[in-house]
């Protein structure tokens, strides 16, 4: 399309210089006003997206000129992520708010929902989250809805609804490494370290890039007893890049390793255990997922995935 763009604007400026040369600068200078504003905003975002690793607020800086300039809906989907991404909740949920009063296609309006009630979650609203996320997954499910429900349940200490609901995304994408750390996490709760061990192992063998991967890694083996690997697991978590969106902070991270060093086995994990106080039956537990054999190593990296 480009490249018929371009040819078209070719044919133009030709034509209009057979007329005289000023009409021909005319077109010239029109189609250059016309490209600054129709392609700027995408130039920006691309060197946004390029900084951003290096130096977030200058790939900022990019984002909001490129805002100036009409974003269209996928890159204000781009930019309220990384806007969360880095804690600017404000002009976030501007965004998002922009972004929902738009006339959307119905699955894409669900997906920037889907995406919204993560943010409400990282800003303290887990109860709207869950709400919006239980109503958004009766009609649109995918690996992010399904990670981030199933977080929310077992931070909210509702063990019927995390162990089913995580149980199901399991089944729906059981190579997803942010699935696989709710299962960790699940059974840390649960307090079946075996069982946890198995799914720590499986996620790491997909080289998370999440510090919450390691830090549960490295629970599961101080309590196992193995402090050596243990440490090499916290090392790892320390070495990966925390932001706003993670669910794991430096000082969880310092805490752990002065208990790996203590081999202190008494040490609360920072979900810690299930209250207890909702009712349940062994039948609630009966066909949770139990790993057996190991599954072929898989390469996995998404740095996009706005659950991390």
């Amino acid at each position: 399309m480009t490249f018929i763009l371009a040819i078209l604007a070719i044919y133009i400026v030709y034509n209009a210089f057979t007329v005289n040369v000023f009409v021909g600068i005319g077109a010239i200078l029109i189609l250059l006003v016309y490209a600054y504003f129709k392609w700027f905003s995408n130039f920006c975002i691309s060197r946004a997206k390029k900084v951003y690793g290096k130096d977030p607020e200058k790939a900022l800086s990019w984002f909001g000129r490129a805002e100036k300039h009409r974003m269209n809906i996928g890159q204000m989907e781009t930019y309220a992520f990384y806007l969360m991404r880095e804690g600017k909740v404000e002009k976030a949920e501007e965004i998002y708010g922009k972004l929902l009063k738009a006339g959307l296609k119905p699955e894409l309006r669900l997906k920037i929902r889907s995406e919204y009630a993560v943010f409400l979650s990282k800003t303290g609203r887990i109860d709207e989250a869950i709400a919006e996320l239980e109503d958004i997954t009766v009609h649109y499910t995918n690996t992010v809805t399904y990670g981030s429900l199933g977080y929310l349940y077992l931070l909210k200490d509702s063990v019927r609804k995390a162990v089913n609901y995580n149980k199901e995304a399991y089944d729906y994408n059981s190579d997803d490494p942010v699935i696989l750390d709710n299962m960790t996490q699940l059974y840390i709760k649960l307090g079946d370290y075996n069982q946890a061990k198995k799914y720590a192992d499986e996620m790491l063998d997909k080289k998370p890039y999440f510090a919450e991967a390691y830090y549960d890694s490295a629970y599961v083996y101080l309590m196992l007893g193995d402090t050596e690997r243990a440490r090499e697991l916290i090392e790892d978590a320390k070495c990966c890049r925390l932001t706003f969106m993670s669910t794991v902070k430096e000082e969880d991270i310092e805490k752990l390793e002065k208990a790996i060093d203590k081999n202190d086995k008494q040490f609360a994990h920072k979900l810690g255990k299930f209250s207890g106080e909702e009712e349940y039956s062994e039948e609630d537990f009966e066909n949770l997922p139990e790993i057996e054999e190991e599954k072929e190593e898989d390469e996995y990296y998404d740095e996009d995935d706005p659950f991390i």
